[in-house]
């Protein structure tokens, strides 16, 4: 058994390896915003106790909803992710940035396994190897794949799903796939292939399967309703500015984005191979349909995907998964019109410029944007009281309210005297504006601590 798949053990063991990279970070680095405000949910669950029915995080703004949220209701994803997480952070004996990254990676490497046996199912052991090597080894993929963010879960949970389907295990694949959608709604739209799977004129499991998929999500959505104040606006992720359709949208999304950014441009060459094979199985048809759900996916979410490049991450199996048919359609072109040497001279040579100049990207992700905040928020968590209530502003950013692990505000929401009243204890910041130096110029403000880099008063 070991030997069969001696070759995908050798990915496996290469994926852990570059996933590694930085690990020890702190939330500090390319959309260290979104990352601490998931850490900041589990941060909540090891201080004050687990209750999945209300997660809470440490931004009690009224930036998010547009209402105040003293409470720090954060009511977005079901908080699968974070109760992992927490796992991790107890029985791993690390800290907790590096526990939510580690319970990304450990999530990815079952994904890698589930992108390999989804492959060998539809199209066989060598697209199913080429498959797995583009999701062990993409740059794009490799960062996403050790953030703290609930997309590396969704992505497991909707793979398990997929994968029971073409076992015939609907039951438990329906499960896994109304826990995909608890985590990200957005698994609903690779859901296509399914139809595949599902026997004709079979309406009652077809029926089955969907309602035992949506309820939890139905039941979810109506919970979180009673608490509008930890509802993040979200009418902004579909069309804003009308952005849908226009060449801008093209542009970021085909060409700065997939073409750039997780292609390296060579790449495509790959993408375009693996959907224009003919399908020869009824299941080959999923290359297709997956397409399509990432298309409509790009579509209806227009305005999430161009904002935000880890958008993107979670159709990083589906585009893996026809690059791999792309490698495996190019290497098997007829031996009477090309030399079988040269094809895979040339596959390796357009996966190696491919990951290189997608690399070139990618690599400033990792790096650290400001370090101050890290200093600061350690000095605020060494000199105030665990009950301070802190505003860090960093221009509505919670990654610096998060290194000081107090609640608080991500940004001068109101005028002082109004913050004051909300609960306001202390104001941190890495920045010497006007507001600070007219802070740190009242005489009714007691400066604790100045450097060059941070100041801290006590309101």
């Amino acid at each position: 058994m070991i030997k069969k798949h001696l070759a995908f053990f050798l990915i496996l063991v290469m994926a852990l390896m570059v996933r590694l990279y930085k690990i020890d970070s702190p939330v500090a680095d390319w959309h260290s915003w979104r990352q601490a405000d998931t850490a900041s949910v589990t941060r909540v669950f090891s201080q004050e106790g687990v209750n999945l029915f209300i997660p809470r995080y440490q931004d009690i703004s009224n930036i998010p909803s547009g209402l105040e949220n003293p409470n720090g209701y954060r009511m977005v994803e079901f908080p699968l992710y974070n109760l992992m997480h927490l796992g991790v952070f107890r029985l791993g004996n690390l800290n907790l940035e590096t526990a939510g990254r580690l319970t990304s990676v450990i999530l990815s490497l079952f994904s890698l396994t589930l992108v390999y046996l989804i492959a060998n199912k539809i199209s066989g052991k060598k697209t199913a190897l080429y498959s797995s090597l583009f999701f062990a080894l993409l740059p794009f993929n490799i960062f996403y794949s050790r953030v703290i963010l609930p997309e590396p879960l969704m992505i497991t949970l909707f793979l398990a799903s997929f994968f029971l389907a073409t076992q015939s295990k609907l039951f438990f694949s329906a499960i896994f796939f109304s826990l995909a959608l608890l985590v990200k709604p957005y698994a609903i739209f690779f859901a296509l292939p399914y139809l595949l799977l599902l026997k004709k004129n079979n309406y009652k499991r077809f029926i089955a399967y969907g309602i035992l998929a949506l309820i939890p999500f139905i039941l979810w959505r109506f919970w979180i309703s009673n608490f509008p104040a930890g509802i993040p606006a979200s009418d902004w992720l579909f069309n804003q500015n009308g952005i849908r359709f226009r060449p801008a949208w093209f542009r970021w999304l085909f060409a700065e984005r997939l073409g750039k950014l997780i292609l390296g441009y060579w790449g495509s060459i790959f993408l375009v191979l693996g959907l224009l094979k003919k399908p020869i199985k009824t299941l080959n048809w999923s290359y297709a349909l997956f397409a399509v759900g990432i298309l409509a996916y790009f579509s209806v979410l227009a305005s999430g995907n161009i904002t935000h490049d880890y958008y993107q991450s979670i159709t990083m199996p589906l585009i893996c998964l026809i690059l791999g048919r792309g490698v495996a359609t190019l290497t098997s072109l007829p031996k009477t019109l090309f030399s079988r040497p040269l094809l895979w001279a040339t596959a390796i040579v357009i996966f190696i410029l491919s990951s290189a100049f997608s690399w070139y990207e990618i690599k400033g992700l990792y790096q650290i944007n400001n370090p101050s905040i890290v200093m600061a928020g350690q000095a605020v968590d060494k000199l105030l009281p665990k009950d301070a209530r802190v505003i860090a502003p960093y221009m509505g950013d919670t990654a610096f309210l998060y290194q000081t692990n107090r609640y608080g505000w991500p940004l001068l929401t109101h005028d002082i005297d109004q913050m004051i009243s909300l609960g306001a204890t202390h104001y941190v910041s890495v920045n010497f504006d006007t507001d600070t130096n007219k802070l740190i110029q009242n005489p009714n403000f007691e400066v604790l601590e100045k450097t060059d880099q941070f100041v801290i008063l006590k309101l």
